[in-house]
């Protein structure tokens, strides 16, 4: 009996432990789902799906999921810039676990599809769900990454290379996330630092901080300079990266107007200078050259006959000097000096002289021309320039909105204010200068491109997809605008997840200019200056307010009175045409003046007043040469020494004036288009080199642009002064 008790008592227990292993195994069944395969065509539930990969396509275009339970009713109408990451740690699942009093949520049904996402009363832009990603918002000041800079510069001064490449790349990073293309003076000082290293033999070194300086400041021509020169000290014997940079430099000069527009106003001043100094030069020249002839006829004159010779020469040079002592101008007293020598001069000679005074006559209209293309430091449109593709400061931001703000500025001021104030972060700031932009050019839709990222940023969804629209219709055939609006608004649709949409404004995007959009942004980089694409104002629109800036009337107005003294500006076309016309009309009665001819022997006046039988010789020429018998031989003599002297005279000035001005001896000789040519590109190549500081130098000037001049205008006017040398030689041997 006690031994069938004792297994009746056993069987009941492993009946009982059997009894609890079911129960518990119940209970789990209660709590995980059991393992099945995923049936093709079916995706497995949202909640074991892996999480996207940051960066990645997939990180705007998930699906929506139901919202939980527990999700207050009016939190889809969040804005944009409050929105959470997405969820993909389980936060549900954590709080059951914390809560045990708290019912596991069902596991959600793979095959039914997410519910759309409510449309807006009115046909409005849904909202953007909260699983979007968020667009990180600007958290850098341009005072931090002036404290980069400065790091950096601590970094190296401790010889600690580890820290200088960190802060440096801090630095770089400051850069792009507040949407600075160049930073100039950082770039500057570390092109001096490359400077420095190559004096120590560090070309590496050098090499770094010149590559730095080209991170810093793409558009600056001097960074690719001293990158060529410290690619030159590093390998000599490979040219092709060395002149890469500098081609990068020669591009670089052509972007960036600070540099292009120095360049150009060296030039077009130095051809200007040229011009009128060889104008003049010409003029007197001849004046000179005739004005033997000129005493001699001016003796002449009725009221003078009677009169010593060297009365009436002093006479003839003091109204000659009389318009440079009346104040009358440079003009008046060239068209004096012209008036003078006109009969004497050739047919070509007086078509280079009319030439000379049309070329000091057009000096007011060409240096404002001159002015016009090179005008630039000071104007508005190096304001809005250096906001749209340099880096001012707070401070400096803050001076040109004052200005904008005193008085009505154009469109443009507004809109690259508004523009710099978005990249800060200061979205509502930027609206207000948006907004003013529209008030003062509605038809620009640049302007429209940028309120709607600003609205974007903002959360506002549905004023940005209507600003994106209209920037469409006013774009006409601008491809950027056309571009950045796309492309904006398929990162819209992706925020409401309207994929079809989405895919077929990207598609117009990169159809339209693709290639800039990735060079403007990025699909990887969530920043707020890097997700949205901006338009900076159109380069046009710039140019623009440097040729209406009131400095180039000024100008004009300064010249005209330099050149043509009390000759009021209206008048001033009609007094130089009548002077031309003057001098033409005395041309065709010369013949019937019989002005004096200059002796071909001995260069004396051949005057028909004096003596009737002269014509190309004078008469004592006449007398020696032609008649012979007529004159004695001691007097024969000295009038062939006479003619030797002159000739030796002749040779000597023209060959002098060669050596001293170049095209000067070839005018002095009779080669006067010729000798014009050589004078004026001899003067051009001498301003050149004079103005090596710059009529108007950039805000960096570089080291290398007197080397530069030096290199290129020395030898060519060295090439070019031998020629005339060479010429005015061979014409007097």
């Amino acid at each position: 009996m006690i031994a069938s008790g004792s297994r009746v008592a056993s069987r009941a227990s492993k009946i009982l432990l059997l009894l609890s292993l079911l129960l518990a195994a119940l209970g789990a069944s209660a709590q995980v789902a059991a393992p099945r395969l995923v049936e093709e065509g079916e995706e497995p539930p949202e909640d074991v799906r892996p999480p996207p990969r940051e960066g990645s396509a997939d990180a705007d275009a998930r699906p929506l999921r139901p919202a939980p339970q527990h999700r207050p009713a009016d939190a889809g109408a969040r804005r944009l810039s409050d929105v959470a990451p997405p969820d993909v740690g389980g936060a549900t699942a954590r709080s059951a676990a914390t809560d045990p009093a708290q019912p596991a949520p069902a596991a959600p049904r793979a095959a039914e599809p997410p519910p759309a996402a409510p449309a807006a009363p009115g046909g409005a832009v849904p909202v953007a769900p909260e699983l979007a990603r968020r667009i990180v918002p600007v958290s850098v000041t341009y005072d931090a990454l002036m404290r980069r800079f400065a790091e950096r510069r601590a970094a190296l001064r401790e010889a600690d290379p580890a820290r200088a490449d960190a802060a440096g790349q801090a630095l770089l990073a400051a850069r792009r996330e507040l949407g600075i293309e160049n930073l100039f003076p950082l770039a500057v000082a570390e092109i001096r630092e490359s400077a420095r290293a190559l004096d120590s033999n560090l070309a590496a070194e050098a090499i770094a901080h010149a590559q730095i300086a080209v991170e810093l400041a793409p558009d600056l021509p001097d960074a690719y300079l001293a990158l060529a020169r410290a690619r030159l000290a590093q390998v000599p014997r490979q040219p092709a990266p060395i002149l890469a940079a500098l081609r990068d430099a020669a591009l670089a000069t052509a972007r960036e107007p600070h540099v292009a527009r120095a360049f150009l106003g060296d030039l077009l001043s130095a051809a200007l200078a040229a011009a009128v100094t060889a104008a003049a030069a010409i003029v007197l020249l001849l004046l000179v050259a005739r004005l033997r002839l000129v005493l001699h006829d001016f003796h002449h004159l009725p009221l003078l006959r009677g009169t010593a010779s060297a009365q009436a020469g002093f006479l003839a040079l003091v109204l000659l000097g009389m318009p440079l002592a009346f104040g009358l101008g440079p003009f008046a007293a060239l068209s004096a000096a012209a008036l003078a020598a006109w009969l004497y001069l050739s047919r070509r000679e007086r078509l280079v002289v009319t030439v000379a005074l049309a070329v000091l006559a057009a000096l007011p209209w060409a240096a404002a021309s001159a002015a016009r293309l090179t005008i630039w430091t000071g104007t508005w449109a190096e304001r809005v320039h250096e906001m749209e593709h340099g880096a001012v400061s707070d401070g400096e931001a803050a001076e040109i909105a004052r200005a904008a703000a005193g008085a009505p500025a154009p469109a443009a001021v507004y809109a690259a204010l508004g523009r710099h104030y978005k990249r800060r972060g200061k979205l509502d700031e930027a609206l207000r200068w948006y907004d003013a932009a529209r008030g003062a050019d509605p038809r620009a839709p640049e302007v429209q491109v940028d309120v709607a990222n600003a609205l974007f940023l903002k959360g506002d969804l549905e004023g940005a997809k209507a600003a994106y629209l209209a920037a469409t219709d006013l774009a006409g055939g601008d491809l950027e605008v056309l571009a950045a609006a796309n492309y904006g608004l398929s990162k819209l649709y992706l925020r409401t997840a309207d994929m079809e949409k989405s895919a077929a404004a990207r598609e117009k995007a990169e159809g339209q200019g693709g290639a800039w959009l990735r060079s403007q942004g990025s699909d990887e980089d969530f920043s707020a200056n890097r997700y949205l694409v901006d338009v900076p104002v159109p380069s046009w629109k710039v140019l623009a307010l440097a040729r209406g800036d009131a400095t180039v009337d000024a100008i004009r107005a300064w010249t005209q009175a330099r050149i043509g003294g009390p000759i009021r500006r209206s008048a001033w076309p009609y007094a130089v045409g009548g002077v031309l016309a003057a001098l033409w009309a005395l041309a065709l009665v010369g013949r019937q003046l019989g002005p004096a001819r200059a002796c071909e022997k001995c260069g004396g006046p051949a005057c028909p007043r004096c003596d009737p039988a002269a014509g190309p010789l004078c008469g004592q020429c006449v007398n020696v040469f032609t008649r012979k018998g007529v004159v004695e031989a001691r007097d024969r003599l000295r009038k062939e020494a006479q003619v030797r002297r002159h000739a030796q005279l002749t040779a000597a000035t023209t060959r002098i004036l060669a050596i001293v001005g170049g095209g000067a001896g070839h005018v002095w000789h009779g080669a006067v288009v010729r000798g014009a040519a050589v004078l004026f590109g001899l003067l051009f190549l001498g301003f050149v080199v004079w103005f090596w500081r710059g009529i108007m130098p950039p805000p960096q000037p570089s080291p290398y642009v007197l080397a530069g001049k030096l290199a290129v205008a020395a030898p060519a006017a060295l090439l070019l002064w031998l020629a005339a040398v060479r010429g005015a030689f061979r014409r007097t041997r």
